[in-house]
């Protein structure tokens, strides 16, 4: 309904009855409204049923007088833009006037009122409200009009979407699903895979427990092996994904690229058949790259791989190694790649090379050219996270039957590796040392303990940090704290900087399965602190105890 057919309310304040039928008779109009109120009460009433145009308020009322009222209608959202008038006949001085001012009042009419003067006042609000009405209508004619026209128009794009559907279906429809495919693909893939080696680990586990029921122990080996290797694959399977998504924990430091591909260059060799020639080619006087050389050894075995599969008649598999300058004009033609210095590593086969429809998907994870069971179409998604998060980049170039280029960014560093002393590894047991497990995994918690006690540790465990910090606060002796980095309410790490507040020399070891902040070990660990990550090895973990407990006899091996 239009505001212009609605009825404009003034409102009236007084407690004499005589004076508002006197103000009403003397501003009575067509199309204008009037609320009278006997109080400053019965008029806030009025005020929160009605919109009003005016306020004339009679100043001096028993109880809460005009002035109280003014302060109270200015403060309220709804009213704090009524105009107000003050109508007294009180003395006209000027401190008067200030406070009415100051509580918010446009104008004074003193009392005996002049009609004339009261009546043009009263037209200026009413002129203003009407025209403050025209312009909201104008406003809700006009939106009215946009929303009309919105819809002519998004009914004129469904019709033309329509038709352009009709003509180019098939690229229309490639277009609207990439998105979803790309989704599709990862949960399906994360699925099937997942599914296989949970299949490989609670198969053998139920044959296991099977077996031991009746005695038959002496076949329980190979199920137990069969369980491992699954979850492994799965434990793999979960590195890459996080390498795709650029959250894996990263320890980079100084590498010597080309001393790294010497050394892995007769792994690389095993797995090429006879058929295809490896050539190494290095660049001289390179500077050092910054990146975690774990994750570079296997982001450089998979690019191998990927271009054997490539070379199945036979081939060259070429390496070479340079250092680029990154300026603002090679930025503009090497897109993705961040401006600076890098050593580049080139991995380039003269295989089959790559159509330029499925080029651009190559690193989009579980997306593969491959038969069923012969790649997990995570290989180049794990390559082109690794880079990422190295703060480098990936590119590659092919040409259907020319063969195919996967060029590494890798950054620069001015700091040399540290050559640390190769000495043999001995586990050691321990000698009674207490430590504190703190993880919210039963699971993960009871094998911690199992490890420690097989160790000759005394094992100290806790669900949760916050039942942690009483002990750390406490004057028990704590040797060592293993805690989990994600958990509930307070992380790990904050664990840890409440536990250095009372403990500062204690050693902690944090286990994790994935956390962001720890995505890069060298920001994230302290002094004294040490990291490995879910799922681990026994062996991993008695090693890194040891290392930072370092007291005790050789351990016994844990398997016996």
């Amino acid at each position: 309904m239009s505001n212009a057919t609605q009825p404009i309310h003034f409102l009236i304040v007084d407690d004499l009855e005589e004076n508002l039928l006197a103000l009403e008779a003397l501003l009575r109009r067509d199309g204008l409204s009037f609320l009278r109120a006997r109080s400053g009460e019965q008029a806030l009433e009025l005020l929160l049923q009605h919109e009003v145009a005016l306020a004339l308020l009679d100043v001096q009322m028993p109880g809460m007088d005009g002035f109280e009222l003014a302060e109270l209608m200015r403060g309220n959202g709804r009213t704090q833009n009524v105009p107000i008038i003050f109508v007294t006949a009180g003395s006209a001085d000027t401190q008067r006037r200030f406070r009415g001012y100051e509580a918010g009042a446009v104008d004074f009419i003193q009392k005996p009122i002049e009609p004339d003067i009261l009546r043009s006042k009263a037209n200026v609000f009413l002129e203003l409200y009407q025209q403050r009405r025209a312009l909201a209508d104008s406003a809700e004619q006009l939106e009215k009009q946009v929303r009309e026209r919105t819809a002519e128009l998004e009914h004129t794009l469904v019709r033309l979407q329509s038709e352009i559907a009709e003509r180019e279906r098939a690229e229309a429809s490639l277009r609207q699903s990439q998105k979803m495919e790309a989704v599709g693909q990862l949960t399906g893939g994360i699925a099937h895979d997942f599914n296989n080696m949970l299949t490989g680990i609670i198969g053998p586990l139920d044959l296991l427990r099977r077996k031991i029921a009746v005695g038959r122990i002496d076949e329980i080996d190979r199920y137990i092996d069969a369980a491992t290797a699954s979850a492994e694959r799965a434990a793999s399977l979960t590195h890459r994904l996080l390498a795709f998504s650029r959250r894996q924990s990263l320890d980079p430091s100084p590498l010597d690229i080309n001393a790294l591909i010497k050394s892995m260059s007769p792994l690389i060799e095993n797995a090429l058949p006879e058929q295809i020639k490896l050539d190494l080619a290095f660049g001289n006087d390179l500077p050092y790259a910054m990146a975690d050389a774990n994750q570079l050894e296997n982001a450089l075995l998979n690019l191998a791989i990927n271009a054997r599969d490539a070379m199945l008649t036979g081939g060259q598999l070429t390496i070479e190694t340079a250092v680029v300058h990154v300026d603002a004009e090679q930025h503009l033609i090497r897109p993705g790649v961040p401006q600076g210095e890098f050593v580049l590593v080139s991995v380039t086969d003269t295989g089959t090379g790559i159509p330029a429809d499925v080029l651009e998907k190559v690193f989009d994870p579980f997306f593969t050219t491959k038969p069923q069971g012969h790649g997990t179409g995570l290989g180049l998604s794990m390559v082109y996270g690794f880079a990422q998060q190295s703060g480098g980049a990936v590119r590659i170039h092919s040409n259907a039957g020319l063969g195919t280029s996967v060029k590494l960014y890798l950054p620069t560093t001015h700091t040399r590796p540290t050559i640390a002393a190769v000495a043999p590894v001995v586990m050691r047991a321990g000698a009674g040392q207490r430590v504190l497990i703190v993880e919210d995994d039963h699971a993960v918690r009871m094998l911690v303990c199992e490890v420690l006690q097989e160790l000759q540790y005394e094992a100290l465990e806790v669900s949760e940090p916050t039942a942690a910090l009483p002990l750390l606060a406490s004057d028990q002796r704590i040797d060592l704290m293993v805690s989990d980095i994600g958990m509930p309410g307070m992380n790990g790490r904050d664990l840890a900087e409440a536990a250095r507040l009372h403990r500062p020399d204690m050693p902690i070891l944090f286990i994790t399965g994935y956390a962001e902040q720890a995505t890069r070990r060298a920001d994230f660990l302290g002094e004294n602190m040490s990291m490995i990550t879910k799922p681990f090895s026994l062996d991993t973990l008695a090693r890194t105890i040891d290392d930072l407990i370092g007291q005790g006899s050789p351990a016994e091996n844990l398997s016996e």
